[in-house]
């Protein structure tokens, strides 16, 4: 077993129709002896005029949104620059639905902590982002849309040069399968190997065209399909994700035992870069999951 994870939710049902609600994620590392961390969790409040929400979560991109819920590998082949992860603060409100279309809007404090450090050159390290969001669902089709300002935490000799970037995901489901597309703008321009810290140093054994692969990761817009195929109390999936050269394919199984106990299996491999820092791999997942 190579982690335990513990989510506690909570949903209070308020006077005027109003709803709190609450969650908290505990989880352990993948090693052995490995402490307990609190991982994403938040607090909203749901009203006649809209919801709200504080969170301190790991940011997703609506790439990471399409997965088939058979395939269940949220870190490791997923922890890449197709579907990011990463610590942030966030506050978002939600509109009412008009005319089967949801509106919102988040501020997104990237910095996991409760001092903003300055950065060099004048430059500072954690700059707020904003997300305008949009979702449509009538029937069998839902549509998402986000529009983002990425944060100018990036240094002058970095060589990197934010840019916002627009995001959309699709889904339909067509009843005997439902099948997904998503597209995700890059975050940065103006990139080189050099500038961006990926170099061929000691120990690395990176070639130039694989230093540079890697730091075209940031400036490259990534592709993502899904295909989730449900039998019963069985379903399958199957993910693929492409970002410049590096690709992400992931397929697996689930089983529900009931409405509150499953249990999966999912493969998955990193592919299209070096082994260096996690580029390149493997991974398989045996999970059993219990609501109660």
């Amino acid at each position: 077993m190579t982690d335990a994870n513990f989510k506690l939710e909570a949903v209070e049902e308020l006077e005027g129709g109003m709803k709190a609600s609450f969650d908290v994620l505990l989880e352990t590392s993948s090693f052995r002896g490995a402490a307990v961390t609190r991982a994403d969790s938040g607090i909203g409040l749901s009203t006649g005029m809209g919801n709200i929400a504080l969170r301190n979560t790991r940011h997703s991109d609506l790439i990471s949104g399409i997965g088939s819920s058979a395939v269940n590998a949220p870190d490791g082949v997923y922890d890449s620059t197709i579907v990011s992860r990463g610590a942030i603060d966030t506050f978002t409100y939600t509109a009412p639905a008009i005319m089967g279309v949801t509106t919102s809007f988040t501020y997104v404090e990237n910095n996991d902590g409760p001092i903003n450090l300055a950065g060099t050159n004048a430059v500072p390290a954690n700059t707020a982002a904003y997300v305008l969001g949009a979702a449509y669902a009538n029937g069998p089709i839902s549509i998402r849309a986000a529009y983002k300002t990425e944060p100018s935490d990036k240094t002058a000799s970095s060589g990197l040069t934010p840019k916002s970037n627009f995001e959309v995901a699709v889904a339909y489901d067509l009843g005997v399968a439902k099948v997904s597309y998503a597209f995700d703008g890059a975050t940065n321009s103006g990139v080189s190997a050099a500038a961006a810290g990926t170099t061929n140093t000691v120990g690395t054994n990176l070639s130039a065209a694989e230093a540079q692969a890697i730091a075209n990761l940031t400036t490259k817009a990534a592709h993502g399909v899904s295909v989730h195929l449900p039998f019963g109390k069985a379903s399958v999936g199957v993910e693929w994700y492409k970002r410049d050269a590096q690709k992400v394919f992931a397929y697996g199984a689930k089983y529900d035992f009931s409405k509150r106990t499953a249990v999966g299996l999912t493969f998955g491999t990193k592919s299209g870069l070096t082994t260096v820092a996690g580029h390149k791999g493997q991974q398989y997942r045996l999970g059993l999951t219990h609501t109660f």
